[in-house]
Parts: C-alpha cells; sequence; structure tokens
C-alpha cells in the first residue's frame, strides 16, 4: 500500500482480533515511527512495547477503565437519569466499543522523556515542542501499521483518568509521561467512511484552508 492509501484508509480501530504480531513486523513498524522529525534533534521519546499478556490484559483494563470516566465527564446526562445510571451507563458503553482491547496482541506506548535540551527560558515551549514530536512519531506508526493492514487508534486522554496506576504498572520514571497510547493489532475489519456521529458535523477540508491570509477560505462552511 503506498502513502497516500495508508492516509486515506486509516481509521480508528476499535475492534481487534487476538492474531500475533510478528517481532519482525514490529520492528519495521518501531524504525519507521521513529524516523519521524524531532524538535532541536532532541528525540525526547521512547516507546513502551507491551506484549506481556498480565500487562496487556492490565494495561486495556485501565484504558477501558479510563474510557469509562471519560465518557462521564464528557457526555450529558439525559433527564430523568441519576448520576449513578449515568455512570453506568458510560462504563457499559466503555466496554462495549473497547472491550475487544483485552485480546489485543500489543499495545504501543508513547512517551515524552525529557532530555534537558532546552534553557529554562523555553521549557515551556520546549515541552510543547517534544509532545509535538511524538505526535508525528505517532502518526508514521499509524501510516505504516495501515500499509501492513494492522490496526490502531491514537489514545490521549483516557490514561489521564488512570495515570498513576499506568505508570506504576510501566514502571515509568516520574519525569516520563505517556502521552498517546495505541493497540496495535489485527481488527475484525476496518472501518469504512467516518463514524455516525461524525458524518454531519465533520468539516470538509475545503473548510479548513484559508488562502494567504485568515478568512479566505477555499469554501465557506455554509455553501
Amino acid at each position: 500500500m503506498n502513502v497516500n492509501d495508508a492516509i486515506r484508509k486509516r481509521r480508528a480501530v476499535r475492534n481487534y482480533t487476538d492474531a500475533p504480531v510478528s517481532d519482525e513486523v514490529l520492528d519495521r513498524l518501531l524504525r519507521l515511527s521513529l524516523s519521524a522529525p524531532t524538535g532541536s534533534g532532541a528525540q525526547a521519546w521512547g516507546m513502551v512495547v507491551v506484549r506481556d499478556p498480565d500487562k496487556r490484559l492490565a494495561l486495556a483494563e485501565l484504558i477501558i477503565s479510563g474510557g469509562a470516566q471519560y465518557f462521564i465527564t464528557l457526555r450529558p446526562r439525559k433527564d430523568g437519569v441519576s448520576e449513578e445510571e449515568h455512570a453506568q451507563q458510560c462504563r457499559d458503553y466503555a466496554d462495549k466499543i473497547l472491550g475487544s482491547y483485552r485480546r489485543v496482541p500489543v499495545w504501543i506506548v508513547g512517551t515524552v522523556v525529557p532530555r534537558g535540551n532546552y534553557p529554562e527560558s523555553m521549557k515551556d515551549g520546549g515541552r510543547d515542542d517534544d509532545l509535538m514530536s511524538l505526535a508525528f512519531a505517532m502518526e508514521n506508526l499509524f501510516l505504516a501499521a495501515r500499509g501492513e493492514g494492522l490496526g490502531t487508534v491514537p489514545t490521549t486522554a483516557f490514561q489521564r483518568f488512570e495515570m498513576d496506576a499506568v505508570r506504576s504498572l510501566l514502571g515509568l520514571p516520574e519525569e516520563v509521561t505517556p502521552e498517546i497510547i495505541s493497540p496495535l493489532g489485527h481488527p475484525e475489519a476496518f472501518p469504512e467512511g467516518k463514524p455516525p456521529a461524525l458524518k454531519n458535523t465533520f468539516r470538509s477540508w475545503k473548510t479548513l484552508v484559508h488562502d494567504d491570509s485568515w478568512g479566505a477560505l477555499r469554501e465557506s462552511a455554509e455553501g
């Protein structure tokens, strides 16, 4: 698959089989991932590859639990539904859409690893650079995985609700942060098209492009 097709056909995969991923393929994906641009040449990143069966399952449970907390926080509670009922609905929803994470053969945990290469006056902006560099690396991973017929999905929020447990499970030092986590495995099927929730709200690319100055859109959202 060429890179154009990999970009167009990459999808957030949340339903996986337990089919293994070979060491050869995994190493190839990691090398391509870590060929990404890196701010100031710092390589302020690290990839934790989780294949141990017990750790894989434990990480999946933490991501599912964090997803439930995310949905509890983000989704509006319906009229006439108690807080506990709302929470249970969100836990059930997380288990329904993320449950196959329990059989994913590999997890890739993308971490920011500060290298101390920014002066004090640039530390805040430097942290942003490091996070963006990690995002470049993870996007390389997602596209390379799609080219191999494998599924991924970026997880950037769920782990925040279980951060201490994730750190403990992976033995992460305090300064190393798991910013982007993805399952890696064989999808039951690759999703096609946009999710139903996005079909009516997703903006076309032309409504996001401004030529030469802000506001000179290729196409208005109303048009």
